[in-house]
């Protein structure tokens, strides 16, 4: 399904690629990366929520998401340049592709350019996203791509994206406590961008 390592789309280090740029570590306000391990697992206070991004048809620009319960919470479908996340009570948000792509998601995203909402950072080692004048950061990583508070210390993961061994499905894990912020829709909308082997910038 995918056919070059989503790292690199994104336009940040790839770690598999000894030959692209940003070698360096990551941390809020520094070049040195998170080192962090799973996600808290659901015996802690945080649970952990699940979705899939699963039934490419041929690929993210055409899916469906579950969560809990193999419950369908959104629709991906692409045609005519446009790329439209529905909820089951109808479109929720919208990305267009053009020379500058732009995304919109009613009550959560206002419109701007994809490279805006995914903001690269200037040593291309994560972007930036904002969701209620709060900052974020994802930061790819081994296990996959991690959502990280931005200007915490420590800072503190709140959501991750991998992709399984058979490239049948993207995951995203992300806590109860991110849930409740009202990160779930940025999430799956910066899913879409960071999956879809498209320049977003």
């Amino acid at each position: 399904m995918f056919g070059s390592n989503p790292y690199a789309q994104a336009g940040w280090y790839n770690p598999q690629n000894p030959f692209s740029i940003n070698a360096g570590p990551w941390q809020p306000g520094s070049s040195n990366p998170p080192t962090f391990g799973a996600l808290p697992s659901q015996s802690n206070s945080k649970s952990v929520l699940t979705f899939e991004f699963s039934s490419f048809h041929p690929d993210i620009f055409n899916c469906m998401v579950t969560g809990p319960k193999q419950r369908k919470f959104f629709e991906v479908k692409t045609a005519n340049n446009n790329t439209v996340i529905s909820k089951p009570e109808g479109p929720f948000a919208i990305i267009h592709w053009a020379q500058r792509p732009t995304v919109e998601a009613s009550g959560v995203i206002a419109f701007q350019r994809t490279g805006e909402y995914l903001k690269l950072a200037p040593d291309r080692s994560h972007r930036t996203v904002t969701v209620s004048g709060r900052n974020y950061a994802w930061v790819p990583g081994q296990n996959g791509i991690g959502l990280y508070t931005n200007g915490s210390n420590p800072p503190q993961q709140l959501a991750r994206l991998s992709i399984t061994n058979d490239h049948s499905k993207v995951i995203l894990e992300i806590t109860s406590e991110a849930f409740q912020a009202g990160l779930f829709e940025p999430c799956i909308v910066s899913t879409i961008l960071l999956f879809c082997a498209r320049n977003i910038d």
